[in-house]
């Protein structure tokens, strides 16, 4: 009887999440991987397993109200995207949670705003870099967002005073206003936010002769 109930109970939950592949909100606010996404959440504390079994290998712990996307339905398990993790969860813990959802797309929106102005900023002083050199300024910006003595996000390190001198200038403004961003100097910001850090945690760079550093196209990092 106990075990017809739990299967009764995971045959529902399987069915509530196929619905909810139907009635779920696609996101059209997101850019790049999520751009379209079917988000869900789930409803408490739970775990994303590596395969459909939750006896096997967790991939991740979800606190409950995590946002997800959501891939899939296999058997009585959801499968789904967490930060990047993909694994499984049981279909009797997805929900779908606007709020939670509304606050995540619009980290995802903040996000893409920052990585867009980085590229414009990468532009300005190395949009005739090639991509290694696009890339090394992108990693002194986001070295100096992890720094400890310069402000902790791309805008503020980016209108820092007496720092980027496009900042204040029109051609930056221009580019923000037009979204005219070559697809390089975007990518460069892509890559540097998400890590790539090729200058060794430099937090500067100058034109090539200015003093000595690891010089990447025309500009010297140190």
């Amino acid at each position: 009887m106990r075990n017809s109930k739990k299967w009764l109970a995971g045959f529902l939950g399987a069915v509530m999440c196929l619905a909810l592949t139907v009635v779920v909100k696609q996101d059209v606010k997101a850019e790049g991987e999520n751009a379209g996404a079917a988000y869900i959440t789930c409803t408490e504390d739970t775990k994303l397993y590596v395969t459909p079994d939750w006896t096997g290998e967790i991939a991740a712990s979800l606190p409950k109200d995590s946002v997800m996307v959501m891939i899939g339905v296999e058997g009585f398990y959801t499968k789904a995207n967490y930060n990047g993790i993909e694994g499984y969860l049981d279909s009797n813990f997805v929900g779908y949670n606007e709020e939670a959802i509304a606050a995540y797309e619009a980290e995802l929106a903040a996000k893409s705003e920052e990585v867009r102005m980085m590229a414009a900023m990468i532009q300005c002083e190395a949009g005739n870099q090639p991509m290694e050199g696009q890339i090394a300024v992108g990693a002194v910006i986001m070295n100096r967002v992890k720094a400890g003595n310069y402000p902790n996000t791309i805008v503020e390190v980016l209108y820092q005073p007496s720092q980027f001198g496009p900042a204040d200038s029109q051609m930056f403004a221009d580019l923000l206003a037009s979204d005219t961003i070559k697809e390089s100097c975007r990518e460069a910001a892509r890559q540097a936010f998400a890590g790539t850090d090729n200058v060794g945690g430099a937090l500067h760079f100058q034109r090539v002769g200015v003093r000595e550093g690891l010089v990447i196209g025309d500009h010297v990092f140190y």
